[in-house]
């Protein structure tokens, strides 16, 4: 080539669209290394205004340990937009990871680089144990720590978190239950599904634990071999991964669990059922807030039960729905806003806007969990991405409905507030969720029923075989859900930016919402689909929405089979090709000639290693933990209407 590698990557690649750079790579083999170049792929990711995955907050955008991350963020989410709108849905890639035992209960992290499953040893029933994997890594998926819980962990919910300064971390929440009998008769409380409200005396514990993010990332980098002796060395001089933060005791049914950050605090709440919600701040235990709700004026004396609550993100109040029975047989579902909980202690709340469904019955109410707004960065060095321009996704309710078997999504939009300028600040929009809700499909699926996985503006939907009511259910197919097009609220664009931004895609940047047709099968998923039931069933299932991963799990196999909905090139050995191919590039390009103020070059950064205290597993083998802790002075909250036995320790 006569023409310098500057000229191509500075002066001509800047013009050129993902469309031409991967037409280039298909020219010769210098320009296929050339365009494998991270600073090609940091432009397009800046300009893109495609919603990408979250950069979670160890990732460093501006070092060589994440250059292989670059592309696969582009390409996961222009495809997975792509994709979900697509009325013929498919799988890109699937792979199988060994858990090496009974799974119970998985939940990916926001980005699908981490999986947190619960676990159960299937030759030794009392062994329970909580496993981190990483799930995008070129040594392949693997596990890299775990944690016993004692009993059956479910309803899990994981976040990256900052609990201390200059250190982030996974904070994971999980409940367990026990038998408040003989010790013989705890694993009862295991074997027994918690999706079944069984009468019976138990305790429940919602356990937060914590790990620290550094040590996995230093880990799981793309050069350290978990064979190498320098894995081993490393592993030898960590401690232990996890750290036991606290645990909430009661003797209520525990339904749901979330883990929220408001005013620079990062909590724990939960629901108590039936007619109790619990706000704990994760590292001062004395920080306790239960709420109780006051009652709807026209059924003040019927009972009530809580069933889902969200907090609005980045403000101080939520989204509670509560369902009252007025008669045997009738309900009714009160769709409430609430102001979050200003004092410790007891707190009675009242609604500050609400809505009603009338005589529908609803299974299950799910909501989604996008995290922080658009605009929040999780490290200050992330780069200022233009996706990040203009209104956050909406809050999506999903109801589970029972005769008839069916789904229906409502969304609440956030409203769109004009910032006048000011202090030398051009004007700009800002955006606040009042708790507007728009109804937006309903789907009727009998003799099926659906299992909702939620997003906010995309859901993943398990058809289920309605006549199975057993732990593990027969699945019929795997359904994919996008709003239907011009639904929701019309938003002002926002101002644009000064300087002009080249488009990242020759075509028309993204296939418009499907007006009809928001529901459709993964047809190429029904393999999988058979696989599932013959190993017994599904046993466990999620999914990640900003990249569209799916991680399932059957009731008679230990295998966790991993489906990406999105294209990404699996980071492999090719990484470490490349870059030794590129010596090649450097030899056979001409050298400019100098300048008279020639510039210094840099100097190579090599790896940087995070440092970090933790303990991991190195393939199945893994530390282990006792997580049982003792409190001499537990703080008890009692409800003045249902007697509140919480305990915190």
């Amino acid at each position: 080539m006569k023409v310098p590698l500057d000229t191509f990557v500075d002066d001509i690649f800047p013009y050129l669209s993902i469309e031409d750079i991967l037409s280039l790579r298909r020219v010769n083999k210098c320009l296929y290394l050339l365009t494998h170049q991270p600073i090609i792929w940091r432009r397009f990711l800046i300009r893109m205004d495609f919603p990408i995955p979250p950069l979670r907050p160890t990732f460093e955008y501006t070092l060589p340990l994440t250059d292989y991350e670059i592309e696969q963020l582009v390409t996961q989410a222009i495809t997975v937009d792509d994709n979900w709108r697509s009325p013929t849905p498919k799988i890109y890639n699937r792979r199988l990871l060994n858990g090496f035992y009974m799974i119970n209960d998985l939940c990916l992290l926001p980005g699908g680089k981490y999986l947190v499953a619960s676990v159960v040893d299937r030759n030794c029933s009392h062994w329970y144990w909580l496993y981190l994997y990483v799930l995008d890594s070129p040594w392949g998926p693997r596990p890299v720590a775990r944690i016993q819980t004692l009993s059956k962990a479910y309803n899990i919910q994981a976040k990256y978190v900052k609990l201390r300064a200059g250190e982030d971390g996974i904070l994971v929440a999980y409940t367990r239950r026990f038998n408040k009998g003989r010790v013989l008769e705890r694993d009862i409380a295991s074997k027994l599904s918690h999706e079944q409200d069984v009468d019976a005396n138990f305790r429940y514990n919602v356990v937060t634990v914590y790990a620290k993010l550094d040590d996995f990332e230093l880990l799981t980098g793309p050069k350290m071999n978990p064979e190498s002796g320098t894995y081993s060395f490393v592993l030898d001089n960590l401690d232990r991964p996890f750290l036991e933060l606290g645990i909430a005791d009661t003797s209520y049914r525990v339904t749901q669990s979330s883990i929220f950050e408001a005013n620079e605090k990062t909590y724990m709440a939960m629901i108590a059922q039936p007619a109790e919600m619990h706000f704990i701040n994760v590292l001062d235990k004395t920080e306790h807030s239960c709420c109780i709700f006051k009652e709807h004026n026209s059924w003040p004396t019927s009972p009530y039960r809580l069933r889902a609550f969200r907090i609005y993100p980045n403000q101080n109040d939520m989204v509670v729905i509560r369902t009252v029975t007025p008669s045997p047989g009738v309900e009714h579902h009160l769709i409430e806003w609430y102001e979050l909980p200003l004092y410790k202690g007891v707190v009675r709340l009242t609604a500050k806007a609400r809505y009603t469904l009338q005589n529908k019955k609803v299974r299950k109410f799910v909501i989604s969990d996008y995290g922080v707004p658009n605009k929040t960065k999780l490290n200050p060095k992330h780069p200022d991405l233009r996706h990040t321009l203009g209104p956050p996704p909406p809050v999506s309710i999903f109801l589970e409905r029972e005769d008839p078997e069916g789904v229906e999504h409502h969304a609440i939009y956030p409203h769109q507030q004009l910032v006048p300028e000011a202090d030398g600040k051009p004007a700009h929009y800002k955006y606040v969720y009042n708790h507007d809700s728009y109804q937006m499909a309903t789907h009727m699926c009998g003799p099926n029923r659906a299992k909702i996985l939620p997003g906010s503006t995309r859901a993943l939907i398990c058809m289920m075989d309605g006549q199975d009511k057993s732990d593990s259910p027969q699945m019929v197919s795997l359904r994919r859900y996008v709003h239907p097009k011009n639904a929701g609220i019309h938003y002002e664009p926002d101002p644009p930016p000064q300087e002009d931004v080249l488009p990242v895609l020759a075509k028309k940047p993204r296939l418009p919402m499907p007006k009809t047709g928001v529901f459709r099968t993964f047809f190429e998923a029904q393999d999988i689909v058979n696989e599932v039931n013959a190993a017994g069933g599904l046993r466990a299932i999620c999914w990640d929405e900003s990249t569209g991963r799916i991680c399932l799990a059957a009731e008679l196999s230990n295998d966790i089979r991993i489906l990406d909905c999105s294209h990404m090139v699996m980071p492999d050995a090719r990484q470490e090709e490349i870059q030794r191919k590129m010596e090649y590039v450097d030899e056979i390009t001409p050298v400019p000639p100098p300048t008279p103020t020639p510039k210094n070059k840099a100097p190579e950064g090599g790896e940087g290693q995070a440092k970090g205290q933790a303990e991991a597993t190195s393939g199945s083998e893994s530390s282990d933990m006792d997580t049982s802790t003792d409190s001499d002075s537990p703080t008890d909250v009692e409800s003045p209407s249902s007697e509140s036995d919480m305990d915190v320790v």
